[in-house]
Parts: structure tokens; C-alpha cells; sequence
């Protein structure tokens, strides 16, 4: 069994938790997290002893080595600091992504583990979801051929993208990352995992036209609680999207609920009345958000294997499409489906399914993703979904130079 600590009760945090406290053959055992609510909340429910919550992240690294493994699910900006303290201290670690939105910080953590002969895994949770499991089988099995192309689109959803780039957290690439790091980091993994080549250059295009102060409505108020003229017609009114929910955007909302209200146990009353001052009550057209809602990143591979990653916030729902073009055959589907359609060249189109439709990637990757990091860290041999650091370099360093791209309209060599 293996003991675990967590730092970090976001959504990412609690979910890992959540898991971690399931699992017979792992046992949580100290928590860190500013909001004295949560800490409180979910040590109660995981069984923790009061000594071992923690609302400061100094006193936590400063009572030592708590655990065999530390859940590093704090802010973007923040992951870098804790990591090496956590590496100096001892931890292996199972660290949030992205892992820094400075690439040279990420070679910084990946060398300290290596010098430290400690293990940190990234959570790429699209590797642990069944659909690109499956494809990723297909593919490894040679019946397409080499892999010579794949465009891959990532549909972010209108109300996610409002939500979290537009008012919330990944707003401002100085306060977290860009949008094409923070959102698509897994995209960017999932190329890398599927092609298993390495990039030689990247070009990217990216526009923020539409979440700008020149769109905001006549008569459009600061916050859309105080009554909006344009309310009627503005999918992105904030009780529209998060007490006026619809069947798409339910499951994701009631969890955020948590998040705007700083509240374990939020109610629709506390919501409302958190919306009148918090960020994510703010008209969408009003805010300080600075990353792009639309972008393009185009990676030229080893091989004269090729890349076109889509990130668009413009989506009914959050979807990713993919198509992966090989010499004897192809792939092509959506993740929300349940399926997706395998041509071999000269022969029949099938249909695979994997599972029934689905809601959120998430529900049944993240377990995967802890079990899996679990039977690793008690000793079972490493799966291949098992991202190590010296593997995410990779998608950080697209990421990163995709951004460099971007900015100067010229395509960078990444090695």
C-alpha cells in the first residue's frame, strides 16, 4: 500500500481524492489547501487526522515527508514551486498539467527527478479513456500502416471556454498559461502517443476577436446579475450558464458551483448571490482575458510524419474529433460518439465501438488514471498510458514553441 498526500483541492484535486480514497491499496494521509473549507471537508470525509491538514503550502513542505506520493493539483504558476519542493523533500509525485507554462521550469523538475531517482507522472488523462485506448491498439497492431498524418480538433464548448478562459482561472497567460498549453497540452500528448515522433518544427495562428470590450452590448452592465438588455440574446449570460443549465452543461456546472462559491456545499441561493461579485458573474465581453479562442498549431515530425491541432472555444459541446491518416488505412470519429470508423484500404469500413455515449471523458479516465498510478507505484510493471515527465517534454515543448510561432508568424524549429 502506498501512502498519499494531496495538495490542491480544485476540481482536479478532489477528483484524484476521490479516487485515491477508494482504492484498498492506497491511503491518504495529509491534505494542503488554502480554503480551510475544503481541507476541513474533505478530511472529515477521507479520514484524516487534524494534524495533517494543512491551509499554508510553507508549513506543509516544512513538516517534511508526509506520504510516498504527493498530488500536486494547485494553480498552473504554482506547480513548479511545489514540485521541487516536493522532489527535495522526497515525494514521487503524480503532478497535474500542465506541469509549467515554462517550458525550461518542466527540463527543471524532469532533471531534479532524474537526478533524485524519483518518479513523476503527468496526468494525461486522455490516455486512460477507453475510445483512444482502443485507437491506440489499432494502430499499434500495423493494420493502417505508418501513421503519416493526424488532424485533431478539440472542441472546447462555448460555456466551457467562458468559464474558464474567458472569467475564470485560465484567463491571463500571466497568471496561468496560454490556452493552447493549459487546455490542449493532452492533445498535444496525444499526437506525440499515437505517432510516437518527436516534432522538428511548429507553426500556429491563433485570434481572440470575439471576448473583447468592442463586442460588449450598449447598456451592458459589469456583472450580468444586475440585468443585461442583451440577456435574451447572449448565450454566455451567466445565469444562462450556471443556474439556467441545460443537459450539456449540467454535470460541469454543478461542480464549478463549488469553485464561485468557495463553498464544499454550495446551494442555487449561494450561487446567485456569489455571481453578483465574483469573477464568473462578470459579462464575458468585460473581462481581462488575453489567450487565444481560436487556434491553429501545425507540427512538422520526424519521418516527414505531419500535425494540425484545431483548438476552438466556438462548440456546442466539449468534443475532441481526430483523424489519423495511415499508408494502408484510416481512423476517424469524435470522443462523445462511443465510436469511431476504421477504413482499411480495399477493404470493409467498420464501425468500433468502445462504449455508449458519452458525457465527459473524464469520468472514467481519471479513475483509470489513479489505478493505474497506484498498481505502478506498488510496484506492477508501467502501462504505456503511464506518462512520465521525460515524456510530457514533449507536448510542453510544441506548446511552447507553437506560442513562440504564434507571436512571430514564423515557423520555429523545436530541436
Amino acid at each position: 500500500m502506498i501512502t498519499v498526500a494531496i495538495i490542491g483541492l480544485g476540481n482536479r484535486g478532489r477528483t484524484y481524492g476521490s479516487h485515491f480514497f477508494r482504492n484498498k491499496n492506497a491511503k491518504i494521509v495529509a491534505l494542503c489547501e488554502k480554503n480551510a473549507a475544503f481541507v476541513n471537508e474533505y478530511g472529515r470525509k477521507w479520514n484524516i487526522d487534524s494534524d495533517k491538514l494543512f491551509t499554508d503550502d510553507k508549513k506543509f513542505f516544512d513538516a517534511g515527508k508526509l506520504a510516498d506520493v504527493l498530488v500536486i493539483a494547485t494553480q498552473d504558476r504554482d506547480h513548479y514551486s511545489h514540485a521541487i519542493s516536493a522532489l527535495n523533500i522526497g515525494y514521487n509525485l503524480l503532478l497535474e498539467k500542465p506541469v509549467s507554462p515554462i517550458f525550461a521550469e518542466t527540463e527543471e523538475i524532469a532533471k531534479l527527478a532524474d537526478e533524485k531517482k524519483l518518479t513523476v507522472v503527468v496526468c494525461h488523462v486522455l490516455r486512460y479513456a477507453k475510445y483512444y485506448d482502443k485507437i491506440k491498439d489499432i494502430i499499434d497492431s500495423g493494420v493502417i500502416g505508418k501513421v503519416r498524418h493526424i488532424n485533431h480538433t478539440e472542441n472546447v464548448g462555448y460555456w466551457h471556454f467562458s468559464h474558464s478562459y474567458v472569467r475564470g482561472n485560465w484567463r491571463r497567460e500571466d497568471e496561468s498559461a496560454p490556452s493552447i498549453l493549459a487546455k490542449c497540452c493532452h492533445d498535444l500528448d496525444m499526437i506525440y502517443y499515437l505517432t510516437g515522433k518527436q516534432s522538428v518544427s511548429v507553426s500556429s495562428s491563433g485570434e481572440l476577436s470575439c471576448f473583447t470590450a468592442k463586442n460588449k452590448p450598449d447598456g451592458a452592465p459589469d456583472y450580468c446579475e444586475q440585468g443585461c438588455p442583451a440577456a435574451n440574446n447572449c448565450p454566455y449570460e451567466a445565469r444562462k450558464i450556471y443556474y439556467a443549465v441545460t443537459a450539456h452543461t449540467l454535470p460541469y456546472m454543478i461542480v464549478n458551483a463549488k469553485l464561485i462559491t468557495h463553498d464544499p456545499k454550495p446551494t442555487i441561493k449561494k450561487l446567485k448571490t456569489a455571481l453578483k461579485t465574483s469573477p464568473y458573474g462578470r459579462c464575458v465581453y468585460g473581462c481581462d482575458n488575453d489567450v487565444m479562442e481560436n487556434q491553429v498549431v501545425n507540427i512538422a515530425m520526424e519521418d516527414g510524419v505531419t500535425a494540425t491541432l484545431c483548438m476552438t472555444a466556438f462548440s456546442r459541446r466539449c468534443y475532441r474529433k481526430t483523424h489519423i491518416y495511415g499508408e494502408k488505412g484510416e481512423i476517424f470519429g469524435n470522443d462523445i460518439d462511443g465510436f469511431f470508423t476504421l477504413n482499411i484500404f480495399g477493404g470493409k469500413s467498420r464501425k468500433i465501438r468502445v462504449a455508449r455515449k458519452v458525457i465527459s471523458l473524464h469520468g472514467s479516465s481519471d479513475k483509470n488514471l489513479v489505478n493505474e498510478f497506484i498498481d505502478f507505484m506498488n510496484g506492477k510493471p508501467r502501462s504505456k498510458k503511464i506518462t512520465l515527465i521525460s515524456q510530457t517534454l514533449e507536448s510542453h515543448r510544441n506548446a511552447w514553441y507553437a506560442e513562440i510561432a504564434r507571436k512571430s508568424q514564423k515557423t520555429e524549429k523545436t530541436r
